[in-house]
């Protein structure tokens, strides 16, 4: 029964998009009743004490798409050897070897070092390994980004029109006047009221049927949420980074509008089956297949560093494919005023003055390194140099979503020791 369920799921989200060839997979109720009788439920599964179980095992809660892999697989080759125990990282209370630093400080379950696109080596804790998937929260933006990026390129979106003008939902929003650049910058300027208690609407989420079932019927779409916003006024469209999830699921929208398919095929066509990933991916959704194209992505720690290797490769993947304009990358790691003006209005401008927010990626100048960096709550980090072609994946499960002090031993001090001691 369970089985005609579930096809009977992917032929309607099929028709709904006309012949689109991705699976939508139901919450596995098997893995749900078996978590929640040891109290980790569909309602709070997201939990930051229950990460160590639910990070790598996010998209059994939640509807999802499985995004199919391509033809070509990039080859890592065989781990040259790291000594990470010779690396140091520091604490606060002192200097610590790197896997003691990562593993037991910081909770990171799994890191993956490349340098041009070979593997330098990888580690594995907490019941992770190399073809096991992982959600990878915030890194999803950067992929949504990604996908962003070659409908630009094909000419299909105009980065300098407004969001607005593809989504005329949003005419009367507090995206009214924001462009598709500030959108992809975090600089839209609309305002979020947070429901008591959280650190965001919980309409969205809701409507993402990310816990669950919706409360909020009367929003069938993350583009209904988006319509009900309003614009700060403290601040000008543009002005200011302000990072809420709520503009990379507009871009998700934007992405579904320009090519009439879902945003997460758009994703399995533009990314997924041109990149070499090793592994098919998750992209978690509500019942409706509208995927959380902000948070919803699990992949292999292993993928998400073969992606970031197409950055610091000038665009193509080591297949020779150009995958992104050169000029896209050179664009993102030399900013220009208005991103570098506009990280001034965000709090972590305190721990690090010299970076920006640009694409749905930060960039990062810590001494000699200037680095791209996808970021997500509880631990996700995958960096990128391309000065040296040096890529640096982990995933993590901290408790906290994002606390100083783990934000700033992970991208001041562990990351750039780490770039220091790849060869």
């Amino acid at each position: 029964m369970m089985k005609k369920t579930i096809l009977a799921a992917a032929i309607a989200f099929t028709t709904a998009f006309g012949a689109q060839a991705i699976e939508l997979h139901q919450p596995d109720r098997d893995y749900i009743e078996a978590s929640t009788a040891v109290g980790v439920s569909q309602s709070n599964w997201d939990a930051g004490q229950s990460a160590k179980l639910t990070l790598k095992n996010a998209y059994r809660y939640t509807y999802n798409l499985e995004l199919s892999k391509g033809d070509f697989t990039h080859d890592l080759g065989k781990a040259k050897g790291f000594d990470l125990t010779g690396v140091k990282g520091h604490d606060v209370d002192g200097e610590l070897p790197m896997d003691v630093l990562l593993r037991d400080r910081l909770n990171i379950e799994s890191l993956v070092l490349l340098k041009d696109g070979q593997l330098v080596d990888e580690y594995y804790w907490s019941g992770m390994d190399k073809d096991h998937l992982h959600l990878m929260m915030s890194v999803t933006k950067s992929f949504t980004a990604l996908t962003v990026q070659t409908l630009v390129q094909e000419g299909k979106i105009e980065l300098n029109k407004l969001i607005s003008d593809y989504l005329p939902e949003l005419k009367q929003s507090g995206f009214a006047d924001a462009t598709v650049q500030e959108v992809l910058d975090m600089r839209s300027g609309v305002k979020i009221e947070f429901t008591p208690g959280k650190i965001w609407d919980e309409r969205m989420t809701n409507v993402q049927e990310w816990n669950g079932v919706n409360n909020y019927p009367q929003l069938n779409s993350i583009l209904d949420f988006a319509a009900t916003l309003g614009q700060r006024s403290d601040v000008q469209t543009g002005e200011a980074f302000d990072y809420q999830c709520v503009n990379t699921e507009v871009l998700g929208m934007l992405i579904q509008r320009v090519t009439g398919m879902s945003a997460g095929q758009a994703m399995e066509e533009r990314l997924w089956k041109r990149v070499g990933f090793e592994h098919n991916a998750r992209l978690q959704s509500n019942s409706q297949g509208e995927a959380v194209m902000s948070g919803g992505l699990n992949a292999t720690t292993r993928d998400a560093a073969i992606m970031m290797d197409v950055l610091v490769n000038g665009g193509k993947n080591r297949a020779g494919e150009q995958i992104l304009a050169p000029e896209y990358i050179d664009n993102l790691m030399s900013g220009n005023d208005e991103v570098k003006s506009a990280w001034k209005h965000d709090g972590f401008s305190a721990l690090l003055a010299d970076a920006w927010y640009k694409d749905q990626f930060r960039v990062l100048n810590v001494g000699e390194h200037r680095y791209i960096l996808m970021v997500g709550i509880h631990g996700q980090v995958i960096v990128g140099e391309p000065a040296t072609g040096k890529v640096i994946a982990m995933n993590g499960a901290q408790d906290e979503m994002q606390a100083v002090r783990t934000v700033s031993m992970l991208m001041l001090d562990a990351v750039p020791a780490l770039l220091d001691a790849i060869q």
